[in-house]
C-alpha cells in the first residue's frame, strides 16, 4: 500500500518540474490572458502605422507650384486663379493656357528662376504655344451627389479659402496628394470635409437650417 505522504511529496515535485520547464516569458507575463494582451497591443500598434500606409496612396502634383509667389511677390488674389461657373460651382483649376498670359518664353517674369524654366521646358512650345494641361489632383473633390456652391460660401457667408483649404497660398511647393484606395477620394475630405464637418461648421455660423439633406444633396 502507498504512502499518501509520498504521494503529495511527488505530486508536488512533479509541479514544480512543470513550472521550471515553462518558458520564462510566459512565466513572467503571468499565462495566456497577459500573452493575449501582449500580441494585442502590438497587433493594434502595428495596424495604427501600417493601415495609413496600406489605405493610401501617395502621389506628386504635376507640377511644383509656388502660389507663396504668386500670393505675397506678384500680389495675386485666390480668385484670380480659381473663379466659379455659372451655377457658383468651383470651375476647377485654372488651365495651363492661363499662366501664359504672364510666363511665356518671349516674356518671361525671371530667366534665373529655375522652376520658371521648368514650367516653361514641360508646358510651353518654343513659339509659346500651349503644349499640354496638367492633370491636377484634387484635394477637396465630393462624391457626385453632393452640391457644393462656393460663391455661396465665400461671398454670401463670408468664408476665407483658407478656413477649409489651409494655407495653401502660402506654401511654395503642392503639398502630397493622398488618395484612398478604395473610394478614391482625397485623404483631405476624410480628415475634414466629411458630413458631419459641414453640418458643425454651419451650426458653428449660425446657420443650422443648411443641415437640411436637400441643400447639399440635389
Amino acid at each position: 500500500m502507498s504512502d499518501p505522504t509520498n504521494a503529495q511529496v511527488s505530486n508536488h515535485e512533479d509541479k514544480g518540474q512543470a513550472r521550471a520547464k515553462e518558458p520564462l516569458l510566459w512565466s513572467l507575463l503571468g499565462g495566456s490572458w497577459s500573452l493575449f494582451l501582449l500580441g494585442l497591443i502590438i497587433a493594434v500598434a502595428l495596424g495604427w502605422g501600417l493601415w495609413p500606409t496600406l489605405l493610401y496612396s501617395k502621389k506628386l502634383q504635376p507640377f511644383q507650384f509656388n502660389h507663396l509667389v504668386h500670393t505675397e511677390t506678384a500680389g495675386m488674389a485666390c480668385d484670380e486663379c480659381h473663379g466659379f461657373d455659372e451655377h457658383g460651382r468651383f470651375a476647377g483649376a485654372p488651365k495651363m493656357a492661363d499662366c501664359l498670359e504672364c510666363h511665356t518664353w518671349s516674356d518671361r517674369q525671371n530667366e534665373d528662376n529655375e522652376r520658371e524654366t521648368a514650367f516653361l521646358e514641360e508646358f510651353v512650345t518654343e513659339d509659346d504655344q500651349l503644349k499640354k494641361n496638367a492633370a491636377w489632383y484634387s484635394y477637396a473633390k465630393q462624391p457626385d451627389c453632393v452640391y457644393f456652391s462656393h460663391i455661396a460660401h465665400v461671398e454670401k457667408g463670408g468664408i476665407a479659402c483658407e478656413e477649409c483649404h489651409g494655407l495653401h497660398g502660402k506654401s511654395t511647393v503642392p503639398r502630397p496628394y493622398y488618395e484612398n484606395r478604395l473610394t478614391g477620394y482625397s485623404r483631405d475630405v476624410w480628415e475634414k470635409m466629411k458630413m458631419g464637418d459641414c453640418a458643425d461648421c454651419h451650426t458653428r455660423h449660425g446657420q443650422p437650417e443648411n443641415n437640411a439633406c436637400f441643400v447639399c444633396h440635389k
